[in-house]
């Protein structure tokens, strides 16, 4: 049989890039970059950027596309890190008002009155629960939500949620009364900068934001082109960070940051928010810094092209020192 993507060598792969008008000087070097960083990831995964005539644009190396790749890598990286950092700081504190105000057994805390029956039309309280619910089947739950149910009389929020997704977990969030939701609200953001129900709006769009980016890192997903579908409130960041962060104009948002916000720039930002720990926030500054805003010649102009297709502030080396923050920053 003819196959339509029949096997290449790196010669043949080397020599379609070519065609392509890819300029490659050395060979081994261009064999080493697809076994490193793979054909379809490098050329599939950037032609919208590079090739946007099925050509390559004039000077695109296949080095160019390979250190384009790597700035790419390690932005996914990061926003996984530290994703992960704010997942786990939204379920403590989600679950310690659970457990508080209503109890440690999931009969209670998971107890339909607590919660609003619909949010709205794709979003019940009925089918949050039956998401939890799997995890509380002992044939199908995990560890350690399966331990809890097989040698404990309960399943603490605590544990539960080691187990729930955290879609689901933002869900349940949503779901929730409001005098609970809020007391959640005001330990994530303890500030009197913004009104409670500004941190309930900012959290539910921020959360879903950084699940979805976070979820395209994880997957291997085009994340160049992953945008929020949830507009982060900028008026709300405007507020809780430094001057300088985001722009405004004649009393309303940069419409370029407006662009910005919905892109890798708003995770950033929502993440440094959410996180709320001096070292925390000084040690992701400093890390996407070094990618974001690099020094050398070299990178600096790969960077232009990755802040063009990320929609990313073309200042961000200038907005990024303005978070650095100090013991006495208060949000």
């Amino acid at each position: 049989m003819n196959y339509d993507k029949p096997f290449k060598t790196l010669d043949e792969q080397l020599n379609i890039l070519r065609a392509k008008r890819l300029e490659i000087y050395d060979e081994d070097k261009g064999k080493h970059i697809l076994l490193t960083a793979s054909y379809y990831d490098l050329i599939n995964g950037y032609k919208d950027i590079f090739m946007p005539n099925d050509q390559f644009k004039p000077g695109t190396t296949i080095e160019k596309l390979f250190v384009f790749d790597f700035m790419d890598k390690s932005v996914q990286a990061l926003t996984m890190k530290y994703g992960l950092m704010v997942e786990v700081k939204f379920k403590a504190h989600l679950a310690n008002i659970l457990a508080k105000n209503i109890g440690v057994h999931q009969d209670d805390y998971l107890d339909a009155k607590h919660y609003k029956r619909k949010v709205n039309r794709n979003l019940t309280f009925l089918k949050v629960k039956e998401e939890i619910n799997k995890q509380l089947n002992v044939n199908f739950a995990k560890h350690p939500t399966k331990h809890y149910l097989k040698k404990h009389n309960h399943v603490p929020p605590w544990i539960l949620f080691k187990n729930v997704s955290l879609g689901t977990s933002i869900n349940l969030f949503k779901c929730l009364n409001s005098s609970n939701k809020s007391e959640v609200a005001n330990l994530l953001i303890p500030s009197n900068k913004l009104e409670t129900k500004e941190k309930i709006a900012l959290i539910m769009t921020a959360m879903e934001g950084i699940r979805r980016f976070r979820n395209f890192a994880a997957h291997n997903l085009n994340f160049v082109k992953c945008r929020t579908q949830y507009n982060i409130p900028g008026e709300s960041l405007y507020k809780l960070l430094p001057k300088g962060v985001i722009r405004r104009y004649n009393g309303k948002i940069a419409q370029k940051d407006k662009y910005a916000l919905k892109g890798i720039f708003g995770i950033i930002l929502s993440i440094f928010i959410l996180v709320n720990d001096v070292m925390i926030q000084k040690c992701m500054i400093s890390e996407f810094s070094a990618i974001l805003a690099p020094n050398s010649d070299e990178l600096i102009f790969i960077k232009k092209e990755y802040a063009h297709a990320m929609d990313i502030p073309c200042d961000i080396s200038e907005r990024l020192p303005k978070l650095e923050v100090s013991p006495n920053y208060k949000l």
